[in-house]
């Protein structure tokens, strides 16, 4: 499986100077603009260094129609689905998962001590027009 670039002119700055200061990193994504294949690793979000990361959220914009199912996993570089494994890409349009007591990240969530970015890998099977739309935010703490 390949990986794909989608952070793109996207720069994820920590707002805050301060240490213990809380922001959200949010963004959202087109899967049918992405030019990616089921199995994909797509890098969505920049996490800069002394950032840690205690939790994402994906809520559904747009549903996938593929024909059997449509999942995500959402992880960083070193483990795919450690904030979320699964998540439905078929559900309801409003449809919010977070990161759960299951998921390796789950709180106290991730301290990054070098760069590395919020990665999404979709899966879909059957036949599929529309991959999808979605949100991502990543919620923060200033280390």
């Amino acid at each position: 499986m390949a990986t794909v670039n989608a952070v793109g002119n996207y720069k994820a700055s920590v707002p805050f100077k301060d240490a213990g200061s809380f922001f959200v990193l949010s963004r959202t994504v087109d899967l049918d603009a992405i030019t990616h294949a089921s199995g994909d690793t797509i890098q969505v979000i920049p996490v800069p260094s002394g950032v840690r990361c205690v939790g994402v959220e994906c809520e559904i914009v747009t549903p996938s129609d593929a024909a059997t199912s449509a999942t995500m996993n959402i992880g960083d570089g070193a483990d795919a689905d450690g904030y979320d494994a699964s998540v439905d890409l078929k559900a309801t349009a409003g449809t919010i998962t977070v990161t759960g007591s299951s998921d390796a990240y789950f709180f106290p969530g991730k301290r990054y001590t070098a760069d590395d970015t919020i990665d999404i890998t979709p899966t879909y099977n059957g036949a599929t027009t529309t991959k999808g739309k979605i949100i991502l935010r990543a919620f923060c703490i200033k280390m």
